[in-house]
């Protein structure tokens, strides 16, 4: 190679193959006869000799690959490099099938020859020759070791396209397209000086190897002023060369005078989808060659324009000087700092950067305090609500479905409001209800999640899901003799437990996110047949990882959504949105909830409403049998795996599924000790609250059946907690 030329390249292969610039022939065709096998076993049978008469055969092996070793078996197994070795002859008294190969480091394994020997005639009567990877027979050796063979490639890979020459001082920079082959190895890059009066061998050309997907370098150490031939070959992962691309040059000084100056601009507004850079060029060559970009890329204008991860620039169709480009986002990341390198029919290189924070994917907050008030005279609906706060909150989009008692309708088209009411005229007094769907939308598009709430237009027409079972009322005057005896029913403790409405399962995943906007759960999903499930699958599994505040404020939310007054208030407030952030830890203030027993809305059953309802007008220990296999999931039937689909093992006498096992569920009272004299909802205060009916990692049965009582602190969360609410029937 010529000593004063340096050839340079970023994410080149290191290595100079001193050998590239010569012609690299392809590798010949594997072969049995050129012995890149052992040569197969063979076997000879003659009679054993006389001191041996015990014997009738004597079988000798052997092999023509000298230094070879031979592992045989007889009991009809393909022998392996575990099996025995062939040190001596075999000598044998009845009918046997012999199989042997040879092994010599360096060298393919032979096949496996076969041998049947018969006693009676002394001879090997059957002689065959095994693939020993497909298992297939042969007659000859070299048909065995060709069956599978890999035949060696000696197709030429295609060249590479586009290949272009971008000239600087004392370099060129190459840029091309990858060969569309699947098993390129690399690219050959030569070089040469066009010089008529010189006689240059392929030897003294300077060569190097890049690697696959690099699609540039750039080659440094040239003469200015000189023109060079440069070459691209194609080299497959088999050693096959292409022809090669090429492309002349002739790197050349940059003139004095003004250096290139590079001014990057980008709009002040914010995008969710794409923001365009501007790039003005100002240098005195008379045209621009190259520019490129990259996300955190080089500030070393040469590595960036050969960096085949830097993506060309757009030119300006009526200004070479004038370049652009789009940047396309989906998320946030996309923000940050860009470098752009530009490269001028001078040679000019030079680099410049911008930060990027024009993209912007955050949503803005919901809309929060939506009241609605129905006029049966006007047969208006007026929807009220506080807009969000964000700086950037442009608008509310709103759409509505209607209900006849059985179905919803399609939605409606979305409007736009960007006050803080909405006033819906024309309203059908005969449907059962109005459900408006409201997001609030920012400048750029981003929308926050979506909220709902109905309005009940129907009033003779009953509010209460389908799914929920009416409980009878009950007089308790404390004679009764409760079996399985209780811990809430006791001697002496007279109640009145009012007629109710119960949800016939716990609260599922889906019903879930579709108040909250998401799902929590950390236990994992299974269906009856104990096959796991993911994603939307895992709709119908119960909701688990809730604390008590978070079930408390589902039933604010759920009411406040289908238009009923909500039970539960913190701090003067019905809406959990002025809560604040669920607490995780003990919080006074939450502590000091107050539940409106006469409000319409849902909310969580009192300890006495759930195991009366649990009971289901019965004596079973578990709820609905005394087999506890089937009306619970619990560790033992669950394997202690996860939660399962609701609904799917038997009901108790209310038509309830799931009362014991599957999950644990959070009632209205604070825990502690019953008496007589403890009112229907228990202790008027304490530092836990109550659970019931046990979950599917209970261990035995005792936790599952309907007097089974725990207690956990109201913020505490587990994959075993869920819950499902209640109406007052009144």
């Amino acid at each position: 190679m010529k000593k004063q030329n340096l050839a340079a390249c970023f994410s080149v292969i290191t290595i100079v193959f001193t050998i590239i610039g010569c012609k690299i022939e392809s590798t010949p065709k594997t072969d049995y006869e050129e012995k890149l096998y052992v040569s197969a076993v063979k076997f000879e049978a003659e009679s054993s000799p006389d001191d041996t008469d015990r014997y009738s055969v004597k079988i000798t092996m052997s092999t023509e690959t000298d230094g070879a070793v031979i592992y045989y078996s007889i009991d009809g197994t393909e022998p392996t490099a575990e099996s025995t070795k062939y040190k001596e002859p075999l000598y044998f008294n009845k009918d046997t099938q012999l199989k042997a190969f040879a092994i010599k480091e360096g060298l393919k394994n032979s096949p496996i020859s076969l041998a049947t020997l018969s006693i009676s005639s002394k001879t090997i009567t059957k002689k065959v020759y095994i693939c020993a990877k497909c298992k297939k027979e042969y007659n000859t050796a070299q048909e065995a070791a060709d069956c599978c063979a890999e035949k060696t490639d000696t197709s030429i890979p295609s060249d590479v396209t586009e290949l272009k020459a971008h000239p600087k001082d004392s370099a060129v920079i190459l840029t091309w397209k990858d060969a569309s082959d699947n098993d390129i190895f690399g690219y050959i890059v030569n070089w040469e000086v066009l010089d008529a009066s010189r006689n240059l061998s392929a030897l003294e050309k300077d060569s190097f190897i890049i690697a696959n997907k690099k699609e540039s370098c750039i080659i440094t150490g040239l003469t200015n002023g000189k023109e060079y031939t440069f070459t691209v070959k194609t080299m497959d992962t088999s050693g096959n060369i292409s022809k090669g691309a090429t492309k002349n040059a002739a790197p050349k000084s940059i003139p004095a005078g003004k250096v290139m100056e590079i001014e990057l601009e980008v709009p002040n507004a914010k995008s969710n989808t794409t923001v365009t850079v501007t790039v003005n060029i100002s240098t005195r060559a008379e045209k621009i060659e190259k520019v490129v970009y990259k996300k955190d890329g080089s500030e070393n204008a040469a590595k960036l324009l050969s960096d085949a991860e830097a993506k060309e620039a757009n030119q300006n169709s009526s200004n070479n000087k004038e370049w652009n480009f789009v940047l396309k986002a989906t998320d946030e990341s996309a923000n940050g700092t860009y470098t752009v390198a530009v490269l001028d029919s001078d040679g000019r290189e030079k680099t410049s950067q911008i930060t990027i924070e024009n993209f912007d994917f955050t949503p803005p907050e919901k809309i929060k305090n939506v009241t609605t008030n129905y006029s049966s005279e006007s047969n208006v609906i007026t929807l009220n609500w506080d807009t969000p706060i964000d700086s950037d909150f442009n608008h509310v989009k709103i759409s509505y479905t209607t209900n006849d008692g059985s179905t919803d309708s399609e939605r409606s088209e979305p409007i736009n409001e960007n006050t803080d009411s909405r006033t819906f005229t024309g309203i059908d007094k005969t449907k059962n209800y109005y459900t408006y769907y409201i997001k609030s939308v920012d400048s750029v598009g981003n929308e926050s999640l979506e909220i709902k709430y109905k309005v009940r237009v129907n009033k003779t027409k009953s509010h209460v899901p389908e799914y929920f079972v009416k409980i009878p009322a009950v007089s308790i005057n404390g004679t009764e003799s409760m079996k399985p005896s209780s811990e809430v029913f006791l001697t002496n403790r007279a109640m009145e437990i009012a007629s109710f409405y119960m949800s016939d399962h716990p609260v599922t995943r889906a019903e879930y996110k579709e108040v909250i906007g998401r799902d929590p759960s950390t236990a994992s999903a299974y269906d009856a047949n104990g096959n796991i499930l993911t994603g939307n699958a895992t709709a119908n599994n119960p909701v688990n990882y809730i604390n008590w505040y978070d079930a408390i404020v589902y039933c604010n939310m759920l009411s406040l959504q289908e238009g009923l007054s909500p039970c539960y208030k913190i701090n003067e407030s019905t809406n959990p949105d002025n809560w604040g952030n669920v607490p995780g830890s003990k919080n006074d203030i939450w502590n000091s909830v107050s539940c409106d027993w006469n409000a319409n809305g849902y909310r969580l059953p009192s300890e006495a409403e759930w195991e009366w309802a649990a009971r289901g007008g019965e004596s079973y220990i578990y709820a609905g049998s005394n087999n506890i296999n089937e009306v619970a999931w619990y560790g033992v039937n669950t394997n202690y795996t996860g939660t399962r689909e609701v609904k799917v093992k038997k009901a108790n006498g209310y038509k309830l599924y799931n009362m014991s096992g599957n999950v644990k569920e959070w009632c209205l009272d604070w825990y502690g000790r019953i008496s007589d004299k403890s009112d229907i909802t228990g202790p008027l205060s304490g530092n836990v609250r109550c659970l019931r009916g046990g979950s599917w990692r209970n261990s035995t049965g005792t936790g599952v059946n309907v007097t089974g009582r725990e207690y956990k602190y109201p913020h505490n969360r587990s994959g075993e907690y869920g819950f499902r609410v209640v109406l007052n029937a009144n």
